[in-house]
């Protein structure tokens, strides 16, 4: 199976892959956030919403030297310049998030032979992407009617820091099932070579490790070593937010490839135990 995962790996020419898809999710990424903010006050519990976002969202996906940059630019910039939500707002957001959605399904299926018409794969990607905001939405409000529903209880003894915590602890174990979920829908719905959800799930979990992992030590690398600020200036948060989308893009890329090396074994195994009982019988006949 290792054999196969690399073969694919280095078939699919992965880095080269990813550096495509990374370029047009960048360019998604930030009319995306505008449309996810425009949407916010519309929702019931704008404020804690937005706390979600800030104090539990953003430091989960966010190494820590970047967080700041982000924040700010958020806070400062995208927020104080908002306008109504407008029809407008809304079909580009979807226009630049479904083309990068469309581009990440695309490189999912690089390594088969397997291919959907334009006009097909753009539609599941724009599918794809409104269940990806609606996934957010529900997320942040099952976080917030949870932590109304715990802090309903009142034990005997003395809970005052878990339930002053209640979000962060919340907030910790739910991004993992709300990443794996995601991971498990894009690889379900984009690679044509899983036709099961089930099939999806070793390459989500596989990710959604090397997510976690990959994320602490990135944030220890540009704590200690990266000097981007002091060689580019402004400019060297954009940088490293650009480096850490290929890094993510190229970690989605890996899980997808498991997921394929495991489809390809089974179905070499059930080739050759329908081989073995042909052979058999004909031996008998």
């Amino acid at each position: 199976m290792f054999e196969i995962y690399i073969k694919g790996i280095f078939q699919n020419k992965l880095g080269k892959l990813a550096a495509a898809i990374s370029w047009s999710f960048f360019l998604s990424l930030f009319p995306f956030i505008l449309f996810l903010i425009s949407l916010l006050p519309h929702l019931p519990h704008y404020e804690r919403l937005m706390f979600y976002i800030f104090e539990i969202l953003l430091p989960r996906i966010m190494p820590e030297n970047i967080l700041p940059d982000v924040t700010y630019y958020i806070k400062d910039i995208l927020l104080p310049h908002r306008k109504g939500l407008n029809a407008m707002t809304i079909i580009l957001a979807l226009i630049f998030g479904t083309n990068g959605t469309y581009s990440l399904i695309r490189g999912f299926n690089e390594n088969t032979t397997l291919r959907r018409g334009f006009i097909k794969e753009y539609f599941i990607s724009l599918g794809v992407t409104i269940a990806f905001i609606a996934l957010i939405i529900l997320t942040f409000l099952g976080i917030y009617y949870s932590e109304i529903v715990l802090k309903l209880f009142t034990p005997s003894y003395d809970i005052s820091w878990f339930v002053q915590n209640l979000s962060r602890i919340i907030g910790f174990i739910s991004f993992p099932i709300f990443y794996l979920m995601l991971l498990s829908l894009f690889y379900w719905v984009g690679c044509l070579s899983i036709s099961r959800w089930v099939q999806a799930l070793p390459g989500a979990v596989f990710t959604t490790i090397l997510f976690v992992l990959v994320t602490y030590f990135f944030a220890i690398y540009l704590k200690n070593f990266a000097r981007y600020n002091l060689l580019y200036g402004s400019i060297g948060s954009i940088i490293v937010v650009m480096i850490w989308v290929n890094i993510n893009i190229i970690l989605l890329l890996l899980g997808n490839e498991l997921n394929i090396a495991i489809r390809n074994i089974r179905l070499e195994k059930e080739l050759a135990q329908t081989a073995s009982s042909e052979k058999e019988k004909h031996f008998n006949d």
